[in-house]
């Protein structure tokens, strides 16, 4: 269980790296000088935060995945909002993300089933340590 926590932190930290090559690819600095100036910084600062957020469980999956898995109050409450954010991440890739991304800036298959992947993995492997947590 450790080496997947380490292992889905790592994945994590690559992830928020992917999303500077997001910023390219989907043209995001030319999309938002159409936005007002206020849409325009709360998109940015939003996307920043996302960003940190995922960074920081990339961190403590990776550097100190035994404080994910020793019984505890705050471990678990850690848990189940860890495994709900990336349930419903992979909820809004199948209802939202993949008919856009079959209609709009790439239709490679790869790209949607791999993110619906490693949603789910993450799923998977937090709902475990969840578990672990429960006693199950």
């Amino acid at each position: 269980m450790t080496l997947l926590l380490r292992l889905s932190g790592a994945s994590l930290l690559v992830l928020t790296l992917f999303h500077a090559a997001l910023w390219r690819t989907l043209h995001w600095g030319s999309e938002l000088d159409r936005l007002a100036p206020i849409n325009k910084r709360v998109f940015i600062v939003h996307l920043f935060f996302v960003a940190f957020v995922i960074s920081a469980l990339g961190l403590l999956s990776l550097a100190s995945p035994d404080r994910l898995l020793e019984p505890s109050d705050l471990a678990r409450l850690l848990l189940y909002g860890i495994v709900a954010f990336w349930f419903a991440r992979l909820l809004l890739q199948v209802l939202v993300f993949d008919r856009a991304m079959k209609e709009g800036w790439t239709a490679l298959p790869i790209v949607r089933v791999g993110a619906s992947v490693l949603w789910a993995s993450y799923v998977a492997v937090y709902g475990a340590a969840l578990l672990r947590q429960l006693g199950r």
